[in-house]
């Protein structure tokens, strides 16, 4: 885009919220620290004067959260320094500021009181408390804690009451429609800030466009930094300005068993060989869950939204191309051809995707005569036949911890031959996951997610016998897997959780309660994580960072020197370098 940008940033924050999405954009892009004053009015007349001292003229203005309302004020105040507006997580009305309705800060806002809670806040409370305005069960950058220190009471208190003057004079949905310029409204439909309801209500008005995330919070310009780039640039399809729906939680039938114990492994944070810097490879969206590589080395994955897409990376950054949509959510990827992926979409079942048409068949959605609930991962043998797993009967792909606690069982691996004919080769899987199949198609090797384990099938005339164990005890929750020469790469995805292995053993009652605890909990603690074992399954590669920079790795593949990740809740690729050679074996 040739048009420059001005990004203005929200409550208690600073220009830092749009660090992931400034070397997305091309042009001149101004993001300026905003006073914080009591005043939206005020903070949007020192806006202008910035945007003429920097002389860029006529700009697209973005701002996030109360950044948005200084934005508005910005077009009503100053129409022609403004060409079109994108806001994103903006509060409507006093009414849906969630957060400021909620305890904790009615009580910063105590005189007396409230300072005093101020000063003895310890660091760890700040970040707690800074949890609501990131992705449900995503970190907590490090900037966020800063810049709210740095804010300080007094100013915070101002900025926020300067929100509740400015919406109760007149909400954003009135003030938008009196606007010439054309808006962009993006807001996460898991916001737990500002109510995601009235932000789609206030998305309804006239040259007003709809941008919601699924299973995206407050902080859409940190979390799904390509997808608000994409929005900027004028270069995303807006959608119906959907409001959020309520979701049952799955009743959990919990099997009671005994897991082994952790090793030592899971409780550590990193691996004794460093891990290189983590590069970040921004997104049009969230969820890249597999990742595999086409004969050119480009990244082929799938999104949440059900876009296909191809990443091409080179020494100056990487591009996207969006190929084809599958209607439903695409996980598991295999490459046939450079024209032709194999995928396994978890609502839709086992699909064909045509990538220079973009046509998408369904190859199969029914097994031993009953739908299929959550297809997996898959690959195709020599042979044509494609093998794929179906993680469990017993719940969608949303409520992937569901059957981890239930532990029933229920996981399935399949094949498809090339006349089509489908049956099951093992049942009774516990959350069957990724999985690969040796070059003479004689074994399948297949993640049991649930066991902590890989295990080995031989095949012998079409039939599978009993499983060898590759590796078990695993340290964390082992999730896809790509085969690199005799090695096996493995993703994991979260350490072993104490939460995990001691309700196990508890009556079914408590895993329901567990179930039912916040997301972040159940989910364990963040971090990047992939081992290599060899052929024997000895450990030779053991990779694990600490770093906020990426979480909840599901999948890795080899590119020449470098590893490419993929996350079932990051809005990037990450690369990292590969280690010049391999350490031997592991000890845990």
């Amino acid at each position: 885009m040739s048009e420059p940008v001005v990004l203005l940033h929200g409550l208690g924050g600073s220009p830092a919220i749009w660090d992931r999405v400034r070397p997305l954009l091309t042009g001149t892009v101004l993001a300026p620290e905003i006073a914080g004053t009591a005043s939206i009015e005020q903070d949007a007349l020192d806006i202008a004067r910035a945007v003429r001292a920097a002389g860029i003229g006529p700009a697209v203005v973005v701002g996030h959260s109360r950044g948005g309302l200084v934005a508005t004020s910005l077009a009503e105040q100053f129409p022609g320094l403004v060409t079109r507006l994108v806001l994103v997580a903006t509060p409507p009305t006093t009414a849906s500021r969630l957060t400021a309705r909620g305890v904790s800060e009615m009580v910063l806002g105590v005189p007396v009181l409230g300072a005093a809670v101020w000063t003895m806040l310890p660091e760890r409370r700040l970040r707690s408390g800074l949890a609501s305005a990131f992705a449900p069960g995503g970190p907590v950058p490090e900037f966020a804690v800063r810049d709210l220190v740095a804010t300080g009471l007094r100013r915070f208190r101002a900025s926020s009451t300067a929100i509740d003057h400015y919406v109760t004079e007149a909400p954003l949905r009135e003030r938008l429609s009196r606007l010439p310029v054309p808006v962009s409204l993006v807001y996460g439909l898991n916001d737990r800030r500002v109510d995601p309801a009235a932000m789609a209500d206030s998305a309804r008005g006239p040259r007003t466009t709809a941008y919601p995330l699924r299973r995206e919070g407050h902080g859409a310009p940190w979390s799904s930094a390509g997808a608000v780039a994409a929005v900027i640039a004028g270069d995303a399809h807006p959608s119906e300005a959907v409001r959020p729906t309520s979701t049952v939680a799955p009743r959990l039938r919990p099997v009671r068993w005994t897991p082994p114990s952790a090793p030592a492994r899971a409780r550590q944070v990193t691996s004794r060989e460093p891990v290189a810097s983590i590069r970040r490879l921004e997104l049009p969206g969230r969820g890249p869950e597999d990742v595999r590589l086409d004969s050119r080395g480009r990244v082929l994955t799938g999104l949440e939204d059900g876009r296909i897409v191809r990443v091409t990376i080179d020494d100056t950054g990487h591009g996207v191309e969006t190929l084809a949509h599958t209607g439903g959510r695409p996980l598991g990827i295999t490459v046939v051809d450079d024209a032709t992926l194999l995928v396994c979409d978890a609502e839709r079942g086992v699909l064909r995707v045509d990538l220079g048409t973009g046509v998408v068949d369904v190859l199969l959605d029914r097994l031993d005569g009953e739908p299929i609930t959550f297809a997996s991962n898959i690959v195709q043998g020599r042979s044509g036949n494609i093998y794929f797993t179906v993680s469990t009967r017993r719940f969608g792909f949303h409520d992937f911890l569901a059957d981890l606690l239930e532990h029933s069982g229920t996981g399935r691996l399949a094949v498809v031959s090339p006349d089509g004919a489908a049956r099951t080769l093992v049942d009774g899987v516990q959350f069957a996951n990724g999985l690969a199949v040796s070059h003479d198609e004689d074994s399948v090797t297949v993640i049991s997610t649930g066991d902590f384990a890989v295990l080995r099938y031989p095949l012998v005339d079409g039939h599978a016998g009993p499983p060898h164990v590759v590796a078990d005890n695993l340290p964390a929750f082992p999730d896809n897997v790509s085969v690199d020469g005799d090695l096996l790469w493995v993703a994991l995805a979260t350490p072993r959780s104490t939460l995990h292995d001691r309700v196990a053993q508890l009556p079914g009652i408590v895993r329901r309660f567990a179930y039912r605890l916040p997301e972040s909990v159940r989910q364990g603690e963040s971090t990047t994580w992939v081992i290599a074992l060899d052929s024997g399954g000895t450990v030779v590669h053991d990779l694990q960072s600490a770093s906020p920079e990426y979480s909840m790795v599901t999948s890795v593949v080899r590119r020449g020197t470098q590893l490419i990740l993929g996350s079932i809740t990051e809005s990037a690729l990450a690369v990292v370098d590969l280690p010049p050679t391999s350490q031997g074996r592991v000890e845990w």
